[in-house]
């Protein structure tokens, strides 16, 4: 078993992980319960319309009036006709202890500690790139047998104006069936 992880990614806390298995950019994860503020915003061609709102979250528009560190990555999927962005919560802060948003366009959600398949891959965020690495993903998942029990979540490290070739994104499904093979 591979175990691996992460705490910060340059100056941003990241989310922390471990690698159950690894096949080149694949990845098998496991990820403990992790908390997002995100917001439901109309979905547009950069993937990027609730940025703002998140980000007026950690500026201090909560009620403890604090900010919050930034974090990496972004968090998107899509939900029904909307768009989720989501923003990892610091560890410092649990469910009981995270600012509550004063705006009702954000909200506090919980994902609960969970397996992932998980593709790495670099370049813009557009739907062609996305789609590419989304179907070597579900390929994978699929010739593993593995069965998907979420939408598909996009992980973003880096901001808007780094180069393409700089951004470390992912594409992640949660899994309900993986076996690990050295239990």
């Amino acid at each position: 078993m591979i175990i691996m992880h992460i705490k910060t990614m340059a100056l941003y806390e990241t989310i922390q992980y471990k690698v159950i298995k690894k096949d080149g950019k694949k990845e098998i994860r496991e990820y403990d319960d992790i908390l997002l503020a995100s917001t439901k915003t109309v979905i547009n061609d950069n993937n990027d319309s609730g940025f703002s709102n998140i980000f007026s979250y950690i500026s201090g528009n909560n009620t403890k009036k604090e900010k919050i560190s930034m974090t990496t990555p972004v968090v998107t999927y899509k939900d029904e006709e909307k768009e989720v962005t989501g923003f990892y919560v610091p560890s410092k802060y649990s469910k009981q202890t995270v600012p509550t948003p004063s705006s009702s366009n954000v909200f506090i959600q919980e994902l609960p500690k969970s397996k992932y398949a998980v593709i790495k891959f670099r370049g813009y965020w557009t739907e062609k790139n996305y789609n590419k690495h989304d179907q070597i993903l579900k390929t994978y998942i699929l010739e593993n047998n593995l069965e998907i029990c979420s939408q598909r979540l996009i992980f973003r490290y880096q901001p808007p104006f780094i180069p393409g070739i700089f951004r470390r994104n992912e594409i992640a499904y949660q899994i309900t069936n993986y076996q690990n093979p050295l239990v």
